[in-house]
């Protein structure tokens, strides 16, 4: 009976302080990464390389896509990226986008690419290993064009990457974002418009049949798209 009298206790007890500790946190808002106050983001826009990617439908060409990188923001996660354009990577040469495929489509939302390993989705692998983990999540989802890496949960990324076709603020927190479509959009809106099955794999052979990095001998800003004075 005594036994039974303090488990009752103890139970109210922690059910007293758990009500009274969620009612002490109800309406303080917890930061997201982005709105670290103490955080320099002026440089969070800064390009320090750029890949390319020369596209093909069913071995036809249609045009290259450049992006844009910001390696002062995300430096791990932009060399992975790099590495991977440039091919050869040391440790594994075998390692590279080119001749990799577009393998999920989601229109109106996006496209996903960069399996290096099993081509439709279900591998991948970066330069220092399986995965990595996620680096920050300082850069949102704020659009068009904006380049992020795919993944199966926290710190799994590999090889994968996607290209918004919209605005995707719910991915925010969840996937890094590192680049930015800054030319050949109009590509990419041509492999979104590739009909697909039921699980988002393309019709038609999407293919990287080139890729690489561009220098940039002078790093710059790109507009910021909470700057209404300068973004599109």
């Amino acid at each position: 009976m005594h036994q039974t009298i303090c488990f009752i206790l103890l139970c109210t007890i922690f059910i007293g302080t758990t009500l009274s500790s969620a009612s002490g946190n109800r309406g303080v808002k917890k930061p997201k990464p982005w709105e670290d106050p103490d955080r320099d983001s002026s440089d969070d826009l800064l390009v320090t390389k750029k890949v390319f990617f020369d596209m093909e439908i069913d071995d036809e060409p249609i045009g290259k896509i450049v992006i844009a990188l910001f390696g002062e923001t995300c430096p791990v996660t932009v060399q992975n990226f790099a590495a991977l354009a440039r091919g050869g990577w040391k440790r594994d040469t075998s390692l590279t986008y080119n001749d990799t495929i577009v393998h999920r489509i989601v229109p109106d939302f996006v496209i996903q690419m960069g399996d290096v390993t099993d081509g439709d989705g279900t591998g991948g692998r970066s330069i220092y290993g399986k995965h990595f983990a996620d680096e920050n999540f300082y850069l949102r989802h704020w659009g068009r064009g904006w380049v992020a890496m795919a993944n199966s949960g926290p710190d799994t990324n590999n090889s994968q990457f996607y290209i918004l076709l919209t605005r995707a603020r719910w991915l925010d927190g969840k996937h890094v974002v590192f680049g930015k479509v800054i030319e050949g959009m109009d590509v990419v809106d041509q492999i979104a418009e590739v009909d697909t099955d039921d699980f988002g794999f393309p019709s038609k052979i999407v293919r990287v049949i080139d890729c690489g990095v561009i220098p940039v001998k002078e790093p710059y800003h790109i507009p910021h798209p909470n700057d209404k004075k300068t973004s599109p």
